[in-house]
This record gives C-alpha cells, structure tokens and sequence, in this order.
C-alpha cells in the first residue's frame, strides 16, 4: 500500500479519522514525531512516501528529495511558510491546505486578547491572587467604545476580526497593500497606511502570512509610531514580530502592552522576559482550537490527498 508519512501531529492521539478516510483510498499511514529538519529527515527514510501531512515540521527540498514518489504535501493547517513551495512547484507537487477551518476561533481568539488586555483582566487577576483588592494599579482603563481598532491583513480572518470589531469599537481601520477595497455587510472599511493605522489605533491586531515581506513587519521603528497606551495583539505569525523589539518597546513604556498567540521560539523559553511582564497575556499557539475546527481540519487534510490521488480537486490548492 502507498504510504502517507505524518512528518509531525498533536492536535489528536489516536488517528481515526485518518485511517477512516485514507484507508479506503488504499493508503497506509507512518506517523513521525519530527520538530526539525534533521529529525523529518530520519524519519521519512525509507518510507517513500506518496502523500505528506506535514503540521509544523519543515517539509524542505532535501526532505522531498528523499521522496521519489511523492505527489502532494497536505498541510495540516492555514499556512504554508514550512514547506518549500518553489520546489514543489519545480517537481510537479501538489500542495494543499484548509484555509477556512479555524476562521472564527482566531478571529474570537485575537477579540479577547484585545478585551483581556483593554479591561486589564489578567493583570487583575494576578493583583487578586497576590492578595490586592480595589482599582489599586489598574488605572486608567479607557472606555473600548471611544476606541480605534486596526487591523494589519484584511484577509478572512482579518475581516472576521473587523465584523466582531465593529459593534464594540468607535472606529476600525484596516491596512492590507493587497487588499484593495474592502467592503463588509455593505460598510467599506477604511483603509489606511501601515503608518496611519500605528498612529492612530488604541489596539493594533495582526492577521498577515509568515513570509519575507512581513519579517518584523513590527520592529522598533513600528513600535515608536504607537500610541503609548496602545497594545499588540499578534495570532498570525511569530515571525511578524521582533521580539527583542517588543520586550524593549514593552519595558520602556513606549506600548501599553501585548496578547501573544504565537512567538519567534515556541515553545516561549521559560526565562523569556515575556513571561514576567505585567501586562502581557502569552497564549502557546492555540488561537486555532475548537472540537470543531480540529474535526474540520483532520477531515480536509486527508480529503484533500485522497482528492488529488484521484484526480478530483483538492478543497483548495496553493501549488
């Protein structure tokens, strides 16, 4: 039976619903627990694989190289930035992704960072712990509908974002070089310049890709141009945020504070000055979960192999 190899999954144990879609397509299933490079390496070896599900793992040409029957690489996921798409698009590969399949859990994951971190929830939470009670360092805390919300990448979780925005903010704007107009439930969002949108918002919300345009799209240069009573929210990409930028921008007082999904290392060090700061929130990348929205995603990975072995089209193709 032709393999499909798993080069890395946690979001289930046991692989049901992989084996209940792939297995009467013909396909076998060999699951690796790989972070790196080198570890996807050694564990593809002598797989010869058909099929990838590749998660986090670094699904690179020197991987793909060691696969001479490989057809499509299914990511496990929205993004694509650890799989080597020039190659595949040299080789013939077909890859394949499930970009609708955690839309509104991002969408509400970025709406309570932003709340938590207006309203000083967690910060709070931690006064009350350490035995505090009353308004003690909590002030000022500014009413959310006298604020602006703006939102980098107006693709669908973006919009999403602005849609749940718009009945709690007194104005949302958006910046997305890409986008053009952009119009929801027959309102145009304003669209403004990345400078613009620093200057002017209360919250400033990412919803960009992982690529080299946007490495430290927030750099300290960014972080100077905000309000100093403004937070970062980031769900998107670790990668979008310098983090030594934002640890000074954060110490020195030149932003309020941050809601952080998703960081340059993951796991966050331990001894990560992030931990420690007051006003951050840190998440561990889990913006995407739901029961849902993972029963979503394992089915449209292993569909869109099966689809593309077939010769049917994949729920959607990036190569």
């Amino acid at each position: 039976m032709p393999n499909v190899f798993m080069t890395d999954y946690t979001i289930a144990k046991e692989l049901d619903v992989e084996e209940r879609i792939l297995g009467p397509a013909g396909l076998s299933i060999v699951r690796g627990a790989a972070t790196t490079e080198a570890d996807v390496l050694a564990a593809v070896e002598g797989v010869d694989p058909i099929a990838i599900i590749t998660q986090w793992a670094p699904t690179s040409a020197a991987v793909m190289d060691q696969c001479p029957n490989l057809k499509v690489v299914s990511r496990n996921g929205i993004g694509v930035d650890n799989i080597d798409l020039e190659y595949c698009r040299a080789r013939g590969i077909v890859v394949t992704n499930s970009p609708t399949y955690c839309l509104d859990e991002v969408a509400d994951h970025a709406l309570a960072l932003m709340l938590a971190l207006i309203r000083k929830l967690v910060f709070t939470m931690d006064q009350v712990r350490a035995g505090q009670w009353g308004l003690g360092g909590l002030m000022p805390i500014r009413r959310i509908g006298e604020q602006t919300l703006g939102v980098v990448g107006l693709g669908a979780i973006g919009r999403y974002v602005v849609q749940r925005g718009r009945p709690l903010f007194k104005d949302v704007i958006g910046h997305d070089p890409y986008a053009g107009e952009v119009v929801l439930d027959g309102e145009p969002v304003p669209m403004v310049s990345l400078e613009e949108l620093l200057q002017r918002s209360d919250v400033v919300d990412l919803h960009v890709p992982g690529t080299p345009e946007t490495h430290h799209l927030m750099d300290a240069a960014a972080f100077a141009q905000m309000k100093p009573t403004a937070y970062l929210v980031n769900t998107c990409r670790g990668s979008v945020v310098d983090t030594e930028a934002l640890v000074a921008a954060l110490q020195s007082g030149q932003i309020a504070g941050a809601g952080l999904d998703v960081h340059e290392e993951e796991p966050l060090p331990a001894d990560h000055p992030l931990r420690t700061l007051p006003h951050v929130i840190i998440t561990p990348h889990v913006a995407f979960y739901s029961e849902e929205a993972v029963a979503q995603l394992r089915e449209d990975t292993c569909v869109n192999i099966v689809n593309v072995l077939s010769g049917k089209p994949p729920i959607n193709r990036v190569v």
